[in-house]
């Protein structure tokens, strides 16, 4: 790895910072990031400004800066970059138009979930997870399917997480993920029931590659009644489509 001089560095963390502040508010005044990341008014002027020159942000009349639309299309190619194994697009867009269903498929990261694609449901739009979102590892169908089966086990993600509740539904005590892995593998998939979203359940599945590695959940959300009146069929099609998914070595 290339040496980084202190300066250098401390730069950088400053862009970060300045980056995520945007993302997360919005367009603002310099001097507005400047109080927010802890840099003098100079300092953050200069970042917004090389930030605009390289086209990493636009500065609008009102004199505020946001970031511009090129990030879309890193933030696309981060995400591909992620899961290069991952090639059937196609797929997704069967099953989300079979289930009428909000399709995920989410990669393991450090005690989180984190979605790769999400395709839209005809009836209802489930907006808790979009791509490059993620969730801990005890919410949701993806986080628990991934927890069931995925590189880290429940002793390691509770030893370095403190699971949190999304909703009064969610599970948060050790116990109870225990009882809930082992059901996952029992069953080969997780039902997800008001934990993430009240009003909203989910059916995930994991993809496995031709090793056994564990590479990605695989689910299907939407209103409570539309995923637990046909919970055995959409289970079954969504291993299948796992299956369909998963890359194959060449024979030979």
């Amino acid at each position: 790895m290339m040496a980084v001089s202190e300066g250098t560095s401390r730069v950088l963390g400053h862009c970060r910072n300045a980056v995520e502040t945007l993302a997360a508010r919005g367009p603002l005044p310099p001097a507005e990031v400047a109080k927010s990341i802890g840099v003098p008014r100079p300092s953050a002027y200069r970042l917004a400004s090389a930030l605009v020159h390289a086209g990493l942000a636009v500065q609008y009349p009102d004199g505020t800066v946001g970031l511009s639309t090129l990030w879309l299309a890193l933030g696309d190619s981060a995400l591909a970059s992620a899961a290069k194994w991952f090639t059937r697009d196609d797929l997704l867009r069967t099953l989300r138009d079979e289930t009428r269903l909000t399709v995920f498929l989410c990669i393991p990261r450090s005690n989180r979930t984190v979605c790769v694609r999400r395709l839209h449901g005809k009836s209802v739009q489930v907006l808790i997870l979009k791509p490059g979102g993620s969730l801990p590892l005890n919410i949701g169908g993806v986080g628990r399917i991934t927890l069931a089966f995925g590189p880290h086990s429940l002793d390691e993600f509770l030893r370095s997480a403190d699971p949190q509740p999304a909703t009064s539904f969610s599970i948060t005590q050790a116990d109870d993920l225990r009882a809930d892995v082992a059901l996952s593998r029992s069953q080969g998939y997780c039902l997800s029931d008001n934990d993430s979203t009240v009003g909203v359940a989910a059916i995930a599945v994991p993809v496995f590659g031709d090793d056994g590695e564990f590479l990605a959940a695989l689910s299907v959300a939407g209103r409570r009644e539309e995923v637990l009146d046909d919970e055995a069929q959409f289970s079954r099609t969504l291993l299948d489509t796992a299956r369909l998914i998963a890359p194959r070595r060449a024979n030979g």
